[in-house]
């Protein structure tokens, strides 16, 4: 696998064995401007976003820095989450992937390597950022600690991992307004991926064919499901 594709997998669903940037060594702290909100009131806020977010459809563009600000890796791409649970994120050319879930399972189709992975929904919400547009709240304010500020003209959301054991130390979701804008994905190593989202479509009809995978004829299937 190419250093490019082992990112993309690596940011949104990767398992516990790969190491790289991943492994995390210790919850981040920071400390907030005197103009943050208190860690409640930054937490039911950003539950109300979520709540009344119920389908979202963008294109993005996913760009990797490693400390210095030098970009690593850049693609671009489409995502449509829905309610509960559903997710599609499609990368394009020349790092072409697509992971579908429909609440209840999770393919992962690296097209390159003729390769599905198949993997149970009841995977910690943390490995998975891009699903808590679409999951429970509570799975927020069970395993997050929540921080808000405001910089320019962003509302800026800070996510810290409960559990020091996660994927990424931190999170961050900007919001113009009502809008989000883009998703941070702060690592140990500190690398820093921004996910910048445009042309979305908030709360709009969502065509359910979108959360439908069927596995194309001829590829090796990694079945990663429970009790399989």
């Amino acid at each position: 696998m190419t250093y490019a594709k082992k990112m993309v997998t690596d940011v949104f669903l990767s398992e516990s064995f790969r190491k790289y940037w991943l492994i995390f060594i210790g919850a981040l702290t920071f400390s907030l401007s005197s103009g943050a909100q208190s860690s409640n009131d930054a937490l039911a806020d950003f539950l109300l976003r979520l709540k009344q977010l119920q389908s979202l459809e963008s294109s993005f563009v996913q760009t990797t820095r490693d400390t210095s600000g030098r970009i690593l890796q850049q693609m671009s791409g489409s995502l449509t989450v829905a309610k509960p649970g559903k997710m599609r994120w499609q990368t394009d050319a020349p790092f072409e992937q697509l992971v579908v879930s429909d609440g209840k399972l999770i393919w992962i189709y690296d097209m390159d390597l003729e390769q599905v992975t198949i993997r149970d929904m009841d995977q910690r919400v943390q490995e998975t950022p891009a699903l808590l547009l679409s999951g429970s709240t509570a799975d927020v304010e069970k395993s997050f600690v929540v921080a808000k500020e405001t910089a320019s003209n962003d509302i800026i959301f800070q996510l810290v991992p409960k559990d020091p054991s996660q994927l990424f130390e931190s999170l961050e979701f900007h919001y113009q307004g009502k809008n989000l804008k883009r998703m941070m994905i702060y690592d140990a190593a500190g690398q820093v991926t921004e996910i910048s989202f445009s042309a979305a479509n908030i709360n709009t009809a969502v065509d359910p064919a979108a959360f439908i995978f069927d596995v194309p004829e001829g590829v090796d299937v990694i079945d990663g499901r429970h009790g399989i």
